[in-house]
C-alpha cells in the first residue's frame, strides 16, 4: 500500500495539480447540456460511432433532447425533435441562424460563400441568390425550361443502354449538374466532355472528403500532417480544380460580354453587382463572394439531387409494385407521348408521395449543417455558449415512429389521405427549417419531379441478375447508396 504522506512536498504537489487537471478534463461547464462522462483529452470521441444516427439516438435516449458532446476538447449540442427544433430555428431563429467558424471553410472558401457564413454577407448573398432562383422559377419558366432541356438528353443518354446494366450514378451527376451549369452561366455540356468529366469527378471526391477533411475545425493542426491522412489538401485541391476549370472561365466570359440582359445567375449577379457600385451602396456583391456562391450552389444542387434520384432508383427496385403504380398513374394522367411538367403535378399525387418517401426515408443529411448562436443563449433549461455548433437531428423527426408509425417502412401511402390527396405533415423536414432552410429546395423539388417522372413514363427499372442494391449508405457528409447496377428498360 503507497503511503501518500511520504512523498515528498513537490511530489505531492505534482500528484495534486495532476488531479484538479483532470477534474477540470473531465468537468462539463455549468449550465452545458448533459451528456456522457469525458476521457481527458478525447472527450467523446471514443464512444461515438461513425454512423451519427446511432450514436446520438442512444444519447437522446439517456439523456434527452437536448444533450451534448464533446470532440476531443470541444463541445457542440446536439438538438432533436421537431418540437425542439422548430422553439429553436423557427420561434428563436434570431439566435440559432448563424453558423460556427470553420477552419475547414477559411481554406476552402476564404470564409465566404453561403453555407458557412453568418451576418450581413450571409444576409446580402441569401436574398440574392434566393430572389434570382425565384425569379427564374416563375413567370417565364425559365428553370423548367432548362430541366425540361437536360431530362430529353438524360432520357436519350438512357436509351443507349438498350436494357444493359449499367452503374446510373456518374449519369445522373452529368444530368443534374447540368442544369446547375445551365442556370448558373446558360451552358451545358456533353456528358463525355473532358472538361466537364473531370470537373465533375473534382466536385465528387470534394464531397466524399468533406466529412474527413472537417477534423480540421477541431484540431486544425492535422494540415500538417504528413500523407494528408484526412484528406485536407486533396479536399483543397478538387475545390481549386472545379474553381479553376469551371468557375472561373465562366465568370470572365460573363465580364467579357455582358450586356445588361439577365439570363442566368452570373449575368443577374454581374448587373446587380454593378448597379450597386454606380449608386455607391455599400454591399457584399463581389467577384471572390460571386465564385464562393456558385461553388456552394453548385455542391449543394448537384449531389443533393443527385443522390436523391439515386436512392429513388435504389427504393424503386425493391418496390417494384410502387414503380409500378407510379407508372399506371403517369400513363392515366399525362400520357406517354410527351414529358410531363410541373402543370401535372397535381393530377400525380401517389408519385409525388413516392418522392416525398424516398426524400423521408432516405434522410440523407441526418444531421444537417451546424447552426450556433452570437452570444451566450439560455434556451430549454441550458446555456448555449457563444459560437457553440449546435447539431440539428433532422433524423429525429423524419425517423420518429410517434410521427410517422412505421419509419423503417418504405410506404409512399403515409402521405395521402382517404381520398388519395398529399398530406403535408409538418414534421416533413428533408430540407430542414427555419432561415436556414435548403436555399435550393424550390429548385430541387422541381427537378426531382421533372426527372424522375420522366424516368419512370419512359423507363422501367430492374435489377441486374436480381441483384438488389444495398439500402445501406455510405457514410460522408451526405448519405449516398453504395454503388449499384441498373437496367433502364424502355416502355413501349
Amino acid at each position: 500500500m503507497v503511503d501518500i504522506f511520504a512523498f515528498s512536498p513537490t511530489t505531492a504537489l505534482l500528484f495534486g495539480a495532476v488531479l484538479v487537471l483532470l477534474w477540470l478534463l473531465t468537468r462539463r461547464p455549468s449550465g452545458l447540456p448533459p451528456g456522457p462522462p469525458l476521457i481527458p483529452f478525447v472527450g467523446n470521441i471514443l464512444s461515438m460511432d461513425a454512423d451519427p444516427r446511432i450514436a446520438f439516438k442512444k444519447l437522446r435516449q439517456q439523456y434527452g433532447d437536448i444533450f451534448s458532446v464533446y470532440v476531443f476538447n470541444k463541445p457542440l449540442i446536439v438538438l432533436n425533435g421537431y418540437s425542439t427544433l422548430r422553439d429553436a430555428f423557427v420561434k428563436n431563429a434570431d439566435v440559432f441562424s448563424d453558423r460556427p467558424h470553420s477552419t475547414f471553410n477559411d481554406y476552402i472558401l476564404k470564409g465566404k460563400g453561403l453555407s458557412g457564413t453568418s451576418g450581413a454577407l450571409w444576409r446580402e448573398q441569401r436574398r440574392f441568390a434566393l430572389t434570382t432562383l425565384r425569379k427564374f422559377g416563375a413567370g417565364r419558366n425559365i428553370m423548367e425550361d432548362k430541366i425540361h432541356e437536360e431530362v430529353t438528353n438524360f432520357v436519350e443518354a438512357l436509351e443507349t443502354e438498350r436494357g444493359q446494366g449499367f452503374e446510373c450514378k456518374l449519369l445522373v451527376q452529368n444530368a443534374v449538374c447540368n442544369v446547375i451549369c445551365s442556370t448558373m452561366f446558360s451552358k451545358r455540356f456533353e456528358y463525355t466532355d473532358p472538361l466537364f468529366v473531370k470537373a465533375l469527378k473534382a466536385m465528387d471526391e470534394f464531397v466524399a472528403n468533406l466529412g474527413t477533411s472537417g477534423l480540421l475545425n477541431v484540431l486544425p493542426i492535422v494540415r500538417f500532417l504528413p500523407g494528408d491522412p484526412f484528406k485536407f489538401k486533396k479536399t483543397v485541391q478538387s475545390s481549386q480544380t472545379m474553381v479553376s476549370l469551371l468557375i472561373e472561365p465562366m465568370i470572365k466570359e460573363h465580364l467579357l460580354t455582358h450586356d445588361g440582359n439577365v439570363d442566368d445567375f452570373i449575368h443577374a449577379y454581374i448587373k446587380e453587382m454593378r448597379l450597386r457600385k454606380e449608386t455607391q451602396e455599400e454591399t457584399t456583391l463581389d467577384m471572390e463572394n460571386l465564385v464562393s456562391v456558385i461553388v456552394d450552389l453548385f455542391g449543394a444542387g448537384t449531389v443533393t439531387t443527385a443522390t436523391i434520384i439515386l436512392w429513388t432508383l435504389v427504393y424503386l427496385l425493391h418496390n417494384p409494385d410502387v414503380q409500378e403504380k407510379c407508372f399506371q398513374e403517369i400513363k392515366e394522367n399525362i400520357g406517354q407521348s410527351r414529358l410531363p411538367s410541373m402543370k401535372d403535378k397535381i393530377n400525380v399525387p401517389y408519385v409525388e408521395a413516392t418522392i416525398m418517401e424516398v426524400l423521408r426515408r432516405a434522410d440523407i443529411a441526418p444531421t444537417s449543417v451546424p447552426h450556433t448562436v452570437p452570444h451566450d443563449v439560455q434556451f430549454g433549461g441550458y446555456t448555449f455558449p457563444k459560437g457553440v455548433p449546435v447539431i440539428v437531428m433532422l433524423d429525429s423527426v423524419l425517423q420518429d415512429p410517434d410521427v410517422w408509425g412505421d419509419p423503417e417502412n418504405f410506404r409512399p401511402d403515409r402521405f395521402l389521405d382517404d381520398t388519395g390527396k398529399i398530406v403535408k405533415k409538418e414534421e416533413f423536414i428533408p430540407f430542414s427549417l427555419g432561415r436556414r432552410v435548403c436555399l435550393g429546395e424550390s429548385m430541387a423539388r422541381m427537378e426531382l419531379f421533372l426527372f424522375l417522372t420522366t424516368m419512370i413514363q419512359k423507363f422501367k427499372f430492374v435489377p441486374v441478375d436480381g441483384q438488389m442494391p444495398s439500402l445501406d449508405a455510405i457514410i460522408g457528409s451526405t448519405y449516398t447508396p453504395k454503388p449499384f447496377l441498373v437496367k433502364a428498360i424502355p416502355r413501349m
